[in-house]
């Protein structure tokens, strides 16, 4: 199955390609994405050439790559980011570091009006909502750092505050957030894959790949079957960014055969048979996706919805 895709020579021998974090809207479940985790950095010889055609064919895709990562995370709880108003798209930024942490001490004023007034939490989330969508994103960091003051247990303001974090170019201190969470719970899903993105992200490609095989050695010497093949779906994820495309594909395919009602793997191979312009191969897989997906999710009208578009911040349902 995978004899005609070895790695590099399986793409136009002119074109070389990597993934990388920049700004433009992600997918998930709760709030409405407005960058996408990751692009494709692209060299395409002469416009009229085949390899040409496929350079755009795959920037046609920069917008929806992150959907297999989506995929990946669509059965766990995340939040993300609402939808900015026409941000343009940012590859580079320089921006300072700063000492940085999200464990503030537990007690606050906020900490005792949240906890007795349930709807203090819905006017703050709309509060923040506002604030992200206006690009206000030094008001919004401000208002969740408060938030996790008040509520240090509640994971979803550190997930936000680590992607926005993040979305502002504080790599380190996005790191250091969901590295806060990892402290907690070693093997959330969540914070493993998106730390997993950062670490690639920075360059960090052997460091990243040894971290996932270490939260595998935990997972497999706990026996937790869904944490075990959790941390390998991440594992394919990242060997497809990295450009091991046949080690990704046969990853997937590992993962169908042990389990075949498991939705992700489909999509994420009907994704990259996508950017290989298998056509026929990229719909079996979607078509199976489809079929076992629990929301019976339309994937080609999904591709085609622009991101900014998706389903709006706060809706509280289980992915």
């Amino acid at each position: 199955m995978f004899a005609s895709l070895s790695p590099p020579s399986s793409l136009p021998s002119s074109l070389s390609f990597s993934l990388f974090s920049v700004k433009t809207p992600p997918v998930a479940a709760h709030i409405v994405p407005r960058r996408d985790l990751v692009s494709l950095r692209i060299r395409a010889s002469k416009n009229g050439s085949p390899d040409y055609l496929f350079h755009e064919k795959l920037k046609s895709f920069a917008k929806s790559a992150i959907l297999i990562g989506a995929a990946v995370s669509m059965t766990g709880k995340l939040s993300t980011l609402p939808a900015k108003a026409e941000s343009p798209v940012t590859t580079t930024e320089e921006v300072k570091e700063e000492n940085f942490s999200s464990e503030i001490e537990p007690t606050s004023p906020l900490t005792e009006l949240l906890e007795s007034t349930p709807e203090a939490v819905k006017t703050l989330r709309s509060l923040l909502q506002q604030k992200l969508e206006n690009g206000e994103d030094e008001e919004a960091l401000k208002l969740l750092e408060r938030l996790v003051t008040a509520q240090p247990e509640e994971t979803e303001w550190k997930f936000l505050m680590a992607r926005l974090l993040g979305e502002m170019g504080r790599t380190e201190n996005a790191r250091q957030v969901f590295e806060e969470i990892l402290q907690r719970n070693p093997l959330s899903f969540e914070a493993l894959f998106e730390n997993a993105l950062l670490m690639d992200r920075s360059g960090e490609g052997d460091a990243v790949l040894q971290r996932l095989e270490d939260a595998l050695a935990v997972a497999e010497a706990e026996n937790m079957v869904k944490e075990i093949r959790d941390v390998r779906l991440i594992i394919a994820q990242i060997q497809f960014l990295q450009k091991n495309v046949d080690e990704a594909l046969r990853s997937y395919e590992q993962l169908t055969r042990e389990d075949p009602k498991d939705f992700r793997p489909y999509f994420c191979r009907g994704m990259i048979y996508s950017l290989l312009d298998k056509n026929v191969e990229a719909k079996e897989q979607f078509a199976k996706y489809r079929e076992l997906s629990p929301k019976k999710f339309e994937v080609e009208g999904y591709l085609r919805t622009p991101l900014s578009k998706m389903k709006l911040f706060g809706s509280g349902e289980d992915n």
